[in-house]
């Protein structure tokens, strides 16, 4: 599953990374074009408005944030929240593990993106080309696409103003959390065109469908409501 991937992924990335010593802050100038991508342990990478990144950005212990109209490669940290301003272009992957993940209005992102101790949220007209997944942290997803499926753990979802997943919704299985309550909601003609399944029938999981808002599929170890 992604979230193994992306533990992976960051943590050989924090050894290597520390083995090169590089302790500092990344700071892209507005406007500002760069033929390849930029990698520290211990700072933040901070990319200004209209800027071109041709590759990706990571850290190990810093935030990610890009500014305005910028289109930019993949993005990883290990320790940090990844904030995308309006009209970004993702050329790639959205990851961290201990941190949210907060896109703007008209953010695309070509890839998948992946939380393990954090939210997500992306604002209207935004679109993801792959799936959104989360360990520990909500999914809220407003007036926008996803092409791929969402997958969660220990997370509520939100479908709301005409937002789209392609894809199917999974709760994923038995944890210790099992007992606390999780909620689904699709609204205001929000569309899951695929399934959604609990993959535990003894998690207490309620999908809420009001205004609206309806899955195409089937609905699998859930309580639904209709409001």
């Amino acid at each position: 599953m992604k979230t193994t991937r992306i533990l992976n992924l960051l943590v050989g990335l924090s050894l290597v990374l520390a083995g090169c010593g590089v302790n500092k802050s990344i700071h892209v100038a507005d406007g500002e074009v760069l033929e390849s991508g930029r990698s520290t342990v211990n700072g933040n990478v901070s990319i200004g408005a209209g800027c071109e990144v041709r590759g990706a950005c990571r850290t190990v212990n810093g935030r990610v944030t890009v500014g305005a109209g910028s289109r930019v490669g993949g993005l990883q940290t290990v320790n940090g929240s990844i904030k995308l301003a309006d009209e970004v272009s993702v050329d790639g992957d959205l990851g961290t593990v201990n941190g949210s993940i907060t896109l703007a209005e008209n953010v695309t992102v070509d890839g998948s993106v992946d939380t393990v101790n954090g939210s997500f949220a992306i604002e209207p007209g935004g679109s993801i080309s792959s799936d959104v997944a989360t360990v520990n942290g909500s999914i809220r997803v407003t007036s926008s696409r996803v092409g791929g499926s969402l997958f969660t753990t220990n997370g509520d979802i939100s479908l709301l103003d005409h937002s789209q997943v392609a894809g199917d919704v999974i709760v994923k299985g038995k944890t210790r959390h099992d007992r606390k309550h999780r909620e689904i909601r699709i609204s205001g003609g929000s569309v899951v065109e695929g399934d959604i399944i609990v993959r535990y029938a003894k998690r207490k999981v309620t999908v809420i469908l009001s205004d609206g808002g309806q899955v195409k599929g089937e609905i699998r170890n859930a309580e639904v409501i209709e409001e």
